[in-house]
C-alpha cells in the first residue's frame, strides 16, 4: 500500500509539472526522465529512470521525489500489446 506521504509527493510533483514545467521540459527534454522534488521545486534529468532518481537523491537525500518520463503519462510501460 502506498503511504499518504508518497501519494502527496506524487500529487504535488504532477501539479508542478502540469502548471509550470510541462511546456519548458517538453520543448527541451522530450523522452528524458525527470525526478521532481516538489518541496523545493527542483528537478533532475537522466537518460534513465535511475539516473534521474540518483541525481535527486544526491541533491536532497532526505526528501522524496516523483519520477516520470517527459512527454509521457507513465515513466515505463510493462506488457505487450496484443492485436
Amino acid at each position: 500500500m502506498v503511504s499518504e506521504k508518497t501519494t502527496d509527493v506524487a500529487r504535488r510533483a504532477k501539479q508542478l509539472y502540469e502548471e509550470k514545467l510541462r511546456t519548458k521540459l517538453e520543448a527541451t527534454n522530450m523522452n528524458d526522465f525527470v525526478a521532481i522534488e516538489p518541496g523545493s521545486g527542483d528537478y533532475f534529468f537522466g537518460k534513465t529512470l535511475s539516473q534521474a532518481i540518483q541525481a535527486s537523491r544526491a541533491a536532497h537525500p532526505d526528501r522524496l521525489a516523483f519520477a516520470m518520463r517527459v512527454g509521457h503519462s507513465t515513466a515505463v510501460n510493462i506488457g505487450v500489446l496484443s492485436p
